[in-house]
């Protein structure tokens, strides 16, 4: 059997679980074409304001556009950007407080604070918001408001499953960014996988947890450290349907596992993880699966994880 060796740095990629960019980035490091996001948390940002302006951050447009690795969703402005915060969740119909449906599987919910959607001197409006955008991206199917309401705009954008995102705000012209991560493109195998740096002293994990998506199961093992101890992922041969996951630290110290010593799971092809603690220093992830089917294994950043994907089907 071969066995694959991926590095840290060459399998941060997208998926449903962080690349975090600088507070302020500027168009010039916009332009380069940017990683894939892997975060999956709530991003807040604050309102910076025009120094060239007396009005204040006034939405003027949304436009979006294809990258090679995300689905980018820019709102634009005048006057500077406002505050922000984006997040998972039904889209909300400001003022009201019903639910605004959104085409697509998963929603992501675009709250901007500080903001107008009309001219402060005329009254005139200066977006629809009405509008609806449907560009079907591969993962951005549909953009749509949810109104306005004592400063504060939503908007929802329909998402062909739940994947990483990132958001952010530049200047010159003032506008808020949403990029949402395209699926990986790692293909499914039943290789062994190794993963991580042999440098970090301990093995820490903080909790798992798992989920459906279309295609395949996922398995996430949310780490305390910020670098990845060294893993080993592979099926057992005494027990074919059955994948090992490793972890191994740098010293003895004793390993820190907080999830329960057996989590059921029950999806289409996980079906349970149980964890071993050995004296070493090491830590056993027994993952149970339906069929032999095949797997990758992803590194994801901020928070630290690694990610099992398991096939539905071989």
């Amino acid at each position: 059997m071969r066995i694959k060796l991926l590095r840290a740095a060459a399998v941060v990629l997208a998926a449903g679980a962080g690349f975090a960019l600088p507070a302020a980035p500027t168009a010039t490091a916009a332009a380069a074409d940017l990683p894939a996001p892997t975060r999956t948390t709530p991003v807040t940002g604050t309102g910076v304001g025009d120094p060239s302006s007396t009005d204040p951050p006034t939405l003027v447009g949304v436009r979006v556009g294809l990258h090679p690795r995300y689905d980018r969703t820019v709102f634009d402005f005048t006057g500077g950007t406002p505050s922000y915060r984006v997040e998972y969740g039904a889209l909300i119909e400001q003022g009201r407080g019903t639910v605004v449906p959104v085409a697509g599987a998963v929603t992501l919910r675009v709250v901007l604070m500080g903001a107008f959607t009309y001219d402060i001197d005329t009254g005139a409006s200066t977006i629809d918001l009405n509008q609806v955008r449907d560009p079907r991206f591969p993962t951005l199917r549909q953009v749509r408001f949810g109104g306005a309401f004592e400063g504060h705009v939503s908007a929802g954008l329909g998402l062909l499953d739940r994947v990483g995102f990132r958001a952010f705000q530049l200047q010159n012209p003032p506008r808020v960014v949403v990029d949402v991560a395209h699926q990986p493109t790692q293909p499914f195998d039943d290789e062994r996988v190794w993963v991580g740096v042999p440098t970090v002293d301990t093995v820490s994990i903080s909790a798992v947890r798992a989920g459906r998506h279309p295609g395949y199961d996922r398995l996430v093992f949310d780490l305390r450290t910020a670098d990845i101890p060294l893993v080993s992922v592979a099926y057992t041969r005494t027990a074919p349907s059955t994948i090992h996951v490793g972890f191994t630290g740098r010293t003895t110290a004793p390993a820190v596992v907080s999830p329960p010593h057996t989590v059921y799971i029950g999806l289409t092809q996980l079906r349970s993880v149980s964890f071993a603690v050995y004296e070493n220093g090491t830590v056993s992830a027994w993952v149970s699966t339906r069929h032999r089917n095949g797997f990758r294994v992803m590194v994801l950043r901020q928070p630290t994880r690694i990610v099992l994907d398991v096939a539905h089907v071989a």
